[in-house]
């Protein structure tokens, strides 16, 4: 009996000390990552603002790091398809991505996509988008009022390229009478292409793709639809400068997989944390025509949670009234 009971407490001190092993193991990887290099995947396409901005972020990032960071763009969707790729890929900080607020808090109730915020850990925002009303360079309309009184008396057809741009059209209605109509577009270029050859008298669109044709004179901007004025024409009125309480907004946001160990996660929002610091990195996105904004990874995380809440019941609506 007590060479059985001697057995059993030899096997129980040999588990307690494997269990103790596989702690110390499980912290470690924490501690020793990264030990390769990382993958960043980024959900718009090559050469556009965010691409240039998370590239610049990265190639901060890693010198913190001391790893090298990759870039794969993953596009469609309207950024969700990349969004996607990054919530299946292994949660082991090797691959992190960048994942925008409306992909996360917006498209989920507009495209069948297969995630939710809950799939991600979220690591840190770095830049907030601008977005504006433009129309042809040889259009009638000058200013916000003459196009609003236009649609009053006719349909107008207002182009956009995805939520939650159709937002400053529909509210717009809601406060002036105004028809402004959404057209649908499958790409930036496309739109572009339309709103310069005349083809769509008007467009709520994102201040990256469309400085260089305001500032060349071939677009008009009528009004700035988030809070604050573009960079290239400060003096043209945000919306709710002309007293319209409408102001759209998207984010640019970093995760990884949900799951990912607690002490990679640390150590990815501090390394990009400093990475938004940068001055190189913030005169970067700023030349791209973006808004450098940081926000921690909570701050982040209950942005979106918030949006996503936010935007299920109004989404909800919107449907319920077509």
């Amino acid at each position: 009996m007590k060479k059985f009971l001697s057995i059993i407490l030899a096997c129980l001190m040999l588990l307690a000390a494997c269990t103790a092993c596989s702690n110390s193991e499980s912290t470690a990887s924490g501690s020793d990552y990264p030990k390769g290099n990382i993958n960043m995947i980024v959900n718009f396409s090559a050469g556009g603002g965010t691409d240039i901005a998370a590239r610049a972020m990265a190639d901060v990032a890693a010198k913190s790091l001391g790893t090298a960071i990759s870039v794969t763009n993953v596009t469609g969707g309207t950024g969700t398809v990349g969004v996607a790729e990054l919530a299946n890929k292994k949660n082991d900080g090797y691959t992190i991505g960048v994942a925008s607020l409306s992909p996360l808090s917006l498209l989920p109730w507009v495209l069948e996509v297969p995630y939710t915020p809950d799939n991600f850990e979220y690591i840190c925002a770095f830049g907030q988008y601008g977005f504006g009303i433009v129309v042809g360079g040889d259009s009638p309309y000058n200013t916000l009022d003459e196009l609003l009184e236009a649609a009053k008396t006719q349909e107008i057809k207002c182009g956009a390229t995805g939520y939650p741009q159709p937002f400053a059209m529909d509210d717009l209605n809601e406060a002036t009478g105004s028809q402004l109509s959404f057209v649908s577009y499958p790409s930036t270029t496309d739109m572009i292409t339309d709103v310069l050859g005349g083809f769509i008298p008007c467009a709520v669109c994102d201040e990256a793709s469309f400085t260089t044709y305001v500032e060349d004179g071939s677009m008009k901007l009528l009004a700035s639809a988030t809070d604050v004025p573009w960079a290239c024409a400060p003096d043209v009125p945000t919306l709710m400068d002309l007293g319209y309480d409408i102001n759209i907004m998207s984010y640019m946001g970093l995760c990884v997989p949900a799951g990912t160990d607690e002490a990679i996660v640390a150590k990815l929002r501090e390394a990009f944390e400093l990475a938004c610091k940068d001055e190189g990195f913030i005169e970067t996105i700023k030349n791209g025509n973006l808004v450098p904004t940081y926000m921690t990874g909570e701050e982040y995380e209950k942005l979106v949670y918030e949006k996503y809440e936010e935007y299920k019941v109004l989404l909800a609506d919107v449907n319920a009234a077509q």
